[in-house]
């Protein structure tokens, strides 16, 4: 039986087979249409994001909003009969006593007889498509023309560089951050195809500048040694799923996405295929990223 990282990571390897990297994009642009809990109105994170927004795309479901059975039934409607569920992950937090060996989810007495053990579940929602009797809440819609999604664009990156106090030099020969001077370096905006590639390139840069020990303090990004090790490609992956998704909630339509998906996803597929925790774990980081850059 394949444990539950195996599950994600099959999943997230059949999303890039048909879709390369933009299986990482947002299902829809604008905030408004992440993945949202039904019930309780609040917006699910981390990787358990690009679970559902990979049903979405798939099933060509018209609302982000899920929920469990239960809660359907307690909102007044139901889940139609034969509909497939979709699963939801969380993390686990327990603790187990040293001396008696029993668990409790809060230690009582010496936290030194304790010791913490996380573990990971699931539970199973259903979109607000495969039920009756219930309304979708309203969204509002995100729909910018490419002016404005370029000055979002802009004022994103301007806002979270000068935030961070970050050296920044729009005039280099390529793109790169510099973890030891807290640099980024980008070539000009007129070298790109197109603007929305340049941004999404950014992003790619500003994402690595969030694993600073001043920061994030991301492991992949500190521990990295040179340039194509293990570690480098972890904060890679993790690099590129936030750049496009940062790419998907802004809107933007970068011409090189193709190209460059293509680039990375052979190798990003043979890299992961037996690796379904640093999938997972790459996903995790990539949401706190994005968290961090929007403030």
């Amino acid at each position: 039986m394949k444990n539950i990282y195996d599950k994600i990571n099959d999943q997230v390897l059949e999303g890039l087979e048909k879709q390369g990297l933009n299986w990482f994009r947002p299902w829809k642009s604008g905030g408004a249409n992440q993945p949202m809990n039904y019930s309780t109105g609040k917006f699910y994170r981390g990787f358990n994001i690009f679970m559902l927004n990979f049903v979405m795309v798939d099933k060509e479901y018209e609302y982000n909003q899920w929920m469990t059975y239960k809660q359907a039934q307690a909102k007044g409607g139901n889940v139609k009969t034969g509909s497939k569920s979709t699963d939801v992950y969380f993390y686990k937090v327990s603790y187990q006593n040293i001396k008696t060996g029993k668990y409790s989810d809060t230690p009582t007495g010496d936290l030194k007889d304790w010791r913490k053990s996380v573990s990971m579940r699931y539970f199973k929602v259903f979109n607000i498509a495969q039920t009756e009797g219930l309304e979708p809440l309203p969204v509002e819609e995100f729909e910018p023309t490419e002016d404005q999604t370029n000055e979002m664009a802009k004022s994103l990156c301007d806002s979270y560089i000068n935030k961070q106090n970050i050296s920044f030099s729009p005039f280099g020969d390529s793109a790169f951050y510099s973890p030891s001077r807290d640099h980024i370096e980008m070539p000009p905006l007129e070298t790109f195809c197109d603007s929305d590639s340049y941004y999404k390139t950014l992003f790619h840069e500003m994402a690595h500048s969030t694993g600073h020990k001043d920061r994030l303090k991301r492991a992949t990004l500190m521990d990295s040694n040179k340039w194509g090790d293990n570690t480098y490609s972890k904060e890679e992956l993790v690099a590129e799923i936030s750049a496009m998704y940062l790419v998907g909630i802004l809107g933007l339509e970068p011409q090189d996405s193709t190209f460059n998906s293509q680039a990375y996803i052979k190798g990003w597929c043979k890299h992961l295929r037996d690796k379904s925790r640093e999938c997972v774990n790459a996903m995790q980081q990539a949401t706190k990223v994005v968290e961090f850059i929007q403030g």
